[in-house]
């Protein structure tokens, strides 16, 4: 590129008005510098930002540190228990769907301890057996009033289910739902842990400039730097967390409708053995 200076053009040029002779001379001055002494481009390392930054920001990374170990921790054993409990309950469920024998889905329900389904049929079995070995009073000799022990034996054993499953579901939902509170409240804190960084190093960018008496980019630049490395930090501990909440709780629940299917189901298969009994 042939370059010329102000003076020349203006001789070749002489309708040019000054306007336009100090673009000319920016434009050349911006061309030759960046041609003569070209800066490279330098990625900045986080490292350094993170052992440069002030007190505060430090603090500020140190507990959105412990919030993200925490919350990920959590998260891996959430996603082993709930699998493990998804597989078993398939199995129970599957094997429950049989309509085998109550006492065989007794015995083969000890194969898988660790899901609702079998802790609810556990104590739902246990109930009926311990009603059917009350056994009838032998004073009552005719039929209509054999009718109505049995009537109010049957009254008295839906009653007991209903507080039995909503006893053993709160325990099991609850046992599940441990922790998850604490990817709630990492997903609710961590932003403005963050923005609390983020405010800081805004502040100190203009102390420096108000103490130095310059905007220049050295003084500006690490306050800049504290206060985006913690609104990083602050992101990257809540998004983890409020996806992995979601798709927990989207779990959970899906689980307890099946729960309310199943009582549905299991007072059906315990109504057709007191039938079959009687008959």
């Amino acid at each position: 590129m042939e370059l010329t200076c102000p003076v020349c053009v203006k001789k070749k040029q002489p309708g040019l008005n000054a306007n336009m002779e100090y673009c000319m001379t920016f434009l050349n001055a911006c061309i030759i510098g960046f041609s003569i002494n070209p800066q490279p481009f330098s990625p900045p390392n986080t490292l350094d930002l993170v052992l440069h930054a002030g007190i505060v920001a430090k603090v500020v990374l140190g507990i959105l540190l412990i919030f993200s170990i925490v919350s990920w921790g959590i998260i891996f054993d959430k996603l082993r228990v709930l699998s493990k409990v998804r597989k078993e309950s398939d199995r129970f469920l599957q094997m429950f769907r049989q309509r085998r024998g109550t006492r065989d889905i007794m015995q083969a329900s000890r194969q898988w301890p660790n899901n609702p389904f079998s802790a609810i049929f556990k104590e739902a079995y246990w109930l009926f057996n311990k009603n059917d070995g009350a056994g009838s009073d032998p004073s009552l000799s005719g039929s209509v009033d054999m009718l109505r022990e049995q009537k109010g034996k049957q009254e008295h054993t839906s009653q007991d289910l209903v507080r039995v499953f909503d006893a053993v579901a709160s325990r099991e939902m609850l046992n599940l739902e441990r922790n998850l509170p604490f990817l709630a409240t990492t997903a609710s804190v961590s932003p403005f842990f963050g923005l609390f960084g983020t405010v800081w190093g805004v502040m100190t960018a203009f102390v420096a400039i108000g103490a130095s008496g310059s905007a220049d980019l050295s003084v500006v630049a690490p306050g800049i730097a504290e206060a985006l490395i913690t609104t990083i930090a602050g992101l990257g501990a809540a998004i983890p967390a409020v996806v992995a909440y979601n798709h927990f709780v989207s779990k959970l629940r899906r689980l307890s409708s099946e729960l309310e299917i199943f009582y549905s189901n299991l007072i059906e298969a315990f109504a057709k053995r007191e039938t079959h009994e009687v008959r």
